[in-house]
């Protein structure tokens, strides 16, 4: 046998050799890993956890809705000006139960989130509702007004999610699933006029609501990424991303009622349609296994926003049908126990 022969066939067997060698490495790594490409990110014992959290809540609404406006006068006959409602920070909270199966490592979550929030506001001068029902019933404009606003916001969300390792300290999980319910918002004005002849002090007032509900499916994916260790303590990065998709319906109703039993409605017809959200989360995490990692503790205090488009569908006589966001967004300390 020449010696280039010898050469060939002496790299052949080292590619052989090396093959092999990379093979077995990565069958045992499978064999570790339950057979799984990408290894979950939780302790092979906490296979078959149940886990149950606690979110504290802590938003400020954002909507744009014109309630008032003041009427231009000979003194002042180029001056007009809107007045929007402006909410108060308020106080919300959000419950689930999750699953981590065995099978293939996945988990699941199932959530219930609750908040209400209130906006309320003034106005005095030579000042008319921007709502239809209103202009419509001839006795503007008023001397003052007043609102308020009520939002009651009732979601579940449910969703199919695997947790996965892309390094050794950032994991991912990719998810779907469903996300339905209601956000419920009613609108009252009340309204005075000085010195009507006849009558002396007249009063009025205006009810509205713009009520939706519906449901449709959801995706996102969840990171996080650890950057420092203390024992069995982990700190981490943590940030999510969400949007959904949902069948929507929206009831939407205007009445007006004054001293003199004058009553006039807007009727608009019940809509449905496409509702389009999307939810962003950014914030620090902490994690604690315990019970040699058969259970686990996470902290988590982060940023949330949830942006609803097109979520007012309100009537004016200031700019006609609105198309309007609801915007929620604020502090979420989220307190989680696996077992």
């Amino acid at each position: 046998m020449t010696p280039m022969l010898l050469r060939i066939c002496s790299v052949v067997l080292l590619l052989i050799a090396g093959m092999q060698q990379a093979y077995s490495t990565e069958a045992l790594a499978l064999k570790e890993g339950n057979g799984l490409p990408n290894l979950s990110d939780r302790p092979p014992i906490q296979d078959k956890n149940i886990d149950v959290f606690v979110d504290f809540l802590y938003w400020y609404t954002s909507e744009a809705i014109d309630w008032a406006f003041t009427v231009p006068t000979v003194q002042k006959p180029e001056l007009t000006t809107y007045k929007t409602v402006s909410f108060d920070w308020a106080p919300g909270f959000r419950v689930g139960l999750g699953y981590n199966m065995f099978h293939d490592q996945w988990d699941t979550q199932a959530s219930y989130t609750w908040f209400q929030s209130k906006a309320t506001d003034h106005v005095s001068g030579n000042v008319d509702s921007a709502f239809f029902a209103a202009r419509i019933s001839l006795v503007q404009p008023f001397d003052s007004g007043k609102v308020r606003l009520d939002l009651h916001y009732n979601m579940f969300d449910w969703d199919l999610g695997r947790r996965f390792l892309v390094s050794k300290y950032l994991s991912i999980r990719p998810l779907i699933g469903v996300k339905a319910g209601w956000i419920n918002q009613t609108i009252r004005t009340t309204w005075e006029k000085k010195n009507v002849p006849l009558i002396g002090l007249l009063t009025a007032s205006e009810d509205l609501k713009n009520n939706f509900r519906g449901g449709g499916p959801k995706g996102g994916v969840h990171g996080k990424w650890i950057f420092g260790c203390v024992d069995r303590h982990q700190f981490s990065l943590v940030g999510n991303f969400e949007a959904a998709y949902m069948w929507g319906h929206w009831t939407i109703r205007d009445e007006f009622t004054d001293i003199l039993n004058t009553q006039t409605f807007t009727k608009v017809r019940d809509r449905n349609f496409g509702s389009l959200m999307f939810q962003g989360v950014m914030g620090l995490g902490w994690d604690f296994n315990f019970d040699r990692k058969r259970s686990h503790y996470s902290l988590k205090v982060c940023y949330e926003i949830q942006d609803w488009l097109n979520q007012v569908q309100l009537f004016t006589n200031t700019s006609g049908g609105q198309n309007n966001d609801l915007i929620l967004q604020g502090l979420t300390v989220d307190l989680r126990f696996d077992f």
